[in-house]
């Protein structure tokens, strides 16, 4: 009688901890959410210099998100593109003689991390995550190409939702938008191959650092932000584009009226760091006024990148293509000359369906050449929720162009039509 009471018990107590096991399970696959997504991009270059270019390409992306709803969440992201035209075209991780566009086919886990969120204004992030700073001139994930930009490193944020907010990071490793793949030995394919096989370092698919990032920010009213920024960059694969480069950014808008008035201002400077071969001192200026009516802006702005020992301001972990023009004729990791660019640019949006177009005017900083001038126009349509259709058409019209910019010597036009769906 004992024995069975016994069984009966152990019994029991087993359907418990089943019962307990089943009920965290299913709250743990209830917390977390997958979502897929799909961008199909077609681009064509016509490239009186280096030769025209078309590629088309699928980009699959899935996301997997586990929330604790308590302190604890993590994120998976794993991206799949696939070249319609592989090898017909110069990805630069896989060159062939055409003007280059960067979609590199592949698979790449894109990001991995896990966040420790205090409930109490901070927040640290550990693993492989996207970054951006203010508006992504220094610090971005570049998520234009098929394959972003991410970052291996460890995060801390502070925001009080009142005035102040602190970021910082500590940096291992840049995963670049030319794809894990673009090792250190180029394909034998490469035309370059025979002559040296060694990839380039600006071409390189991983960089290794050890570099501390930081930006903070004030609110000195609800119109008025101002923000200082850090880059100690220790590139550990590219000495080259070790750094140090400090700024302040100021921004705010007004809206005394029927009108939205917006202004923005930035300075930095920047030095070699000791790692680096190159030796330079530059500095990078950036202005912009412009004026809001219901949905429709309009802005002047004016960027400016020095040069000093044949090297120029670098931003080696910027967004390459949403400053210069996005015909990418100055997307290059090495420029050595300085650049005034002076834009006007036009956004609005009716309904459905938005627009914008810039006008740059780009000059040498050292001698106030004519570099040449770029028309850039977008038109998106969003039809619902989870479908929309983008188009891009860049024409640059080269002048004296630059003589370390091969790139700005001839004219350019790029065409990009995308269709994104969430599913």
């Amino acid at each position: 009688m004992f024995r069975r009471s016994v069984l009966f018990v152990a019994l029991g107590l087993l359907t418990l901890d089943a019962s307990v096991n089943t009920s965290h399970a299913n709250e743990l696959i209830d917390n977390i959410s997958i979502e897929p997504s799909a961008r199909y991009r077609y681009q064509q270059i016509s490239d009186d210099g280096r030769g025209d270019a078309i590629a088309s390409t699928l980009k699959i992306r899935l996301s997997a998100m586990w929330d604790s709803q308590e302190h604890f969440s993590a994120f998976l992201q794993a991206d799949h593109v696939h070249a319609f035209n592989e090898g017909r075209y110069n990805s630069v991780t896989r060159t062939i003689a055409t003007s280059p566009i960067i979609d590199v086919p592949g698979s790449e886990l894109n990001q991995a991390w896990v966040q420790y969120d205090s409930g109490n204004n901070w927040l640290l992030k550990l693993g492989r995550q996207h970054l951006g700073y203010n508006n992504e001139r220094h610090l971005s994930s570049i998520e234009f190409w098929q394959n972003d930009q991410s970052f291996d490193a460890l995060t801390f944020t502070y925001d009080d939702k009142i005035n102040w907010s602190f970021t910082y990071t500590y940096l291992s490793k840049v995963h670049r938008i030319f794809s894990d793949d673009a090792g250190a030995i180029l394909p034998e394919s490469d035309p370059r191959f025979s002559t040296n096989p060694n990839r380039p370092f600006f071409e390189l698919g991983n960089h290794d650092h050890d570099s501390h990032l930081a930006n903070l920010s004030y609110q000195i009213n609800r119109n008025v932000t101002l923000t200082g920024f850090a880059l100690l960059l220790e590139n550990e694969t590219a000495q080259q584009f070790s750094s140090n480069t400090v700024g302040l950014r100021l921004e705010g808008q007004y809206k005394p009226d029927v009108f939205r008035y917006i202004f923005a201002a930035e300075l930095a400077k920047q030095e070699t760091a000791s790692s680096s071969p190159w030796n330079y001192s530059g500095y990078y200026g950036f202005i912009e006024l412009g004026a809001q009516y219901k949905s429709h802006r309009l802005s002047l702005s004016h960027e400016r990148l020095t040069e000093q020992n044949g090297f120029a301001f670098a931003t080696s972990l910027g967004n390459t293509h949403l400053f210069l023009g996005w015909a990418d004729a100055f997307s290059s990791y090495s420029n050595a000359d300085g650049i005034q660019d002076t834009f006007l640019t036009y956004r609005g949006r009716d309904s459905k369906l938005r627009w914008r177009a810039l006008l740059h005017q780009y000059r040498s900083d050292s001698s106030d050449a004519n570099i040449g001038q770029e028309l850039d126009i977008e038109l998106a349509y969003r039809y619902t929720r989870d479908w929309e259709l983008t188009f891009l058409a860049s024409f640059y019209k080269a002048k004296d162009g630059l003589e370390g910019l091969p790139a700005t010597q001839e004219d350019l036009t790029s065409l990009m039509a995308s269709l994104s769906y969430q599913f």
